[in-house]
């Protein structure tokens, strides 16, 4: 039955762009979230195209799955923490150094940009706060660090972003009795619910 015509107690909302949680292991408070987070970009995959020629016809196949940076948006509050002042020493933390004596050969690594940042995923939430679906980046870092501008004619609270690229991304289904399937029942049921580790 629809969610618009549902009117019995097991009636839920659809999925709201308003309702999620953000959770970045090196920014999380203590009850796991980035309570000041503003927006959170999803993850994207484009599968690249393979093209074969064959005198008047060109025939595809699917190549490659890339996937796309995410952004995050937060807002800067001075209290209980400086979220500047945080993301300011991931970029330290990945190895970056202003050039000084005795640290002009520190450099960044792969290893201290994914470890410093810990895990990063964005969780859809119902209307109890319980978590409904979650995608999680694996092996992220952070790509791009924006500390946002001053104007003098905005009230606007100031904006910070980060932007993260990682080597692929998960999802987990978490609504109880809630089935995700579509193209997943092209397959058979074991390779649907068993052997996928991208969609759980």
């Amino acid at each position: 039955m629809p969610f618009w015509t549902a009117v019995d107690g097991k009636a839920q909302d659809p999925k709201r762009e308003s309702r999620f949680k953000v959770s970045i292991e090196s920014l999380n408070n203590a009850e796991g979230t980035v309570w000041y987070a503003k927006t959170f970009a999803k993850p994207q995959a484009t599968v690249k195209g393979v093209k074969h020629r064959y005198l008047n016809h060109q025939f595809s196949y699917p190549g490659s799955v890339e996937w796309a940076d995410c952004m995050v948006e937060f807002i800067d509050p001075t209290d209980p923490i400086d979220a500047a002042g945080s993301i300011a020493q991931l970029l330290t933390a990945m190895g970056y150094q202003i050039p000084q004596d005795g640290k002009d050969l520190i450099n960044i690594s792969k290893r201290k940009s994914v470890g410093s940042l810990g895990s990063v995923s964005v969780s859809s939430i119902n209307d109890e706060g319980e978590e409904i679906e979650t995608w999680t980046l694996q092996q992220p870092w952070v790509t791009k660090f924006e500390w946002g501008s001053y104007k003098y004619e905005g009230d606007a609270l100031l904006s910070l972003k980060l932007t993260f690229t990682y080597d692929w991304a998960t999802c987990e289904i978490k609504n109880p009795g809630v089935d995700p399937v579509s193209p997943a029942k092209a397959l058979s049921q074991a390779e649907a619910t068993d052997s996928s580790p991208f969609f759980k």
